[in-house]
């Protein structure tokens, strides 16, 4: 069996049997070998920060590779073919893995929930990262790809559990729309949203300071700083925090982009409530910053909705209270 790899990608692309990577810039799939993508990155003088790694790994995934795509409270997992191909959008699938995905009778493909997962390969995919190996997870993985391969229509997931999953799907909708229509009680002018996301930031086990507004004397801006520090290592993650409908420009990626800052342990996060384009993911990547939409903030939120303070709850009118399922 070949490694096992981590791939967090788009998962429109995964029914049509496609695993997708990022770096719209870099078609990593016309190059004979990386030392020559090296070359090319170097050449075009584009910015890929520390993933020089993430690439490789994508890059080097070949025909009977196991490959593992996170999607909402589950997994897929899938047999790379090992042909490449690249397509401009979506922005985050352009470098793309032909991967057959295990599937049940119906053609769907076969979700793992999380909570089924050991507990070791449950935090692995909290990480930030886009593409990582799981080969230390061997065991476990060839176990999922022996019961899949014995009866590719196993039920992963029990009925009542894809209810549930269906009713929370929901609410994630309901709540972005509440918060993009000012229906929450956040306090207004974005400040609210601010304060949000520094409480997921401090659930997560950071220090976060909002920061105090036109602090600098050019366009540049952050609204969020947070630290994380131990006895080995520190991070630092710049946050600029827009409240929006619809699309949000590039504006708040120039103003972490223009930041003046040398450390080589910062990440900078463009975080919205509405959506962001293609060009301005693209501008984005290319500053090394990343960007969360709407719908994977409010992701980010339910995957702490235990932790969140009684108060923040209440802004957002969430009640934890037993329902029937039916």
């Amino acid at each position: 069996m070949g490694n096992i790899l981590l791939v967090r990608g788009p998962e429109n692309l995964l029914k049509a049997g496609i695993a997708g990577y990022g770096w719209s810039q870099i078609n990593l799939s016309s190059f004979e070998s990386f030392s020559v993508v090296d070359q090319f990155i170097k050449e075009k003088e584009i910015d890929i920060g520390r993933q020089r790694n993430q690439i490789k790994r994508f890059y080097d995934i070949k025909g009977g590779d196991i490959i593992v795509v996170p999607v909402s409270r589950a997994i897929v997992i899938g047999i790379a073919k090992g042909e490449k191909s690249y397509a401009q959008s979506p922005w985050n699938g352009a470098n793309r893995v032909s991967v057959e995905f295990f599937k049940n009778e119906i053609g769907d493909v076969i979700r793992i929930p999380r909570y089924k997962l050991s507990e070791g390969v449950q935090s692995r995919l909290k990480i930030r990262m886009t593409v990582a190996n799981l080969n230390e997870f061997s065991d476990e993985f060839e176990g999922y790809i022996e019961s899949l391969q014995n009866d590719n229509s196993i039920c992963f997931d029990s009925i009542f559990q894809q209810k549930v999953d269906r009713e929370i799907e929901s609410l994630k909708e309901e709540l972005l729309s509440r918060i993009v229509s000012g229906k929450t009680t956040l306090e207004s002018g974005g400040y609210g949203l601010e304060k949000l996301i520094a409480e997921l930031m401090e659930i997560e086990g950071y220090e976060a300071s909002i920061e105090a507004k036109n602090k600098t004397h050019d366009d540049s801006d952050v609204d969020i700083i947070a630290t994380k520090a131990d006895t080995l290592s520190s991070s630092k993650v710049y946050i600029q925090c827009k409240h929006h409908s619809g699309v949000t420009s590039r504006w708040g990626v120039k103003q972490l982009a223009l930041l003046e800052e040398s450390s080589l342990h910062v990440d900078m996060w463009l975080i919205t409530t509405g959506s962001v384009s293609e060009d301005t993911k693209t501008y984005a990547a290319q500053n090394n910053i990343g960007v969360m939409e709407g719908v994977d903030l409010i992701s980010w939120i339910f995957s702490h909705i235990h932790e969140l303070s009684p108060g923040t709850k209440e802004k957002l009118g969430l009640s934890i209270m037993p329902k029937l399922i039916t």
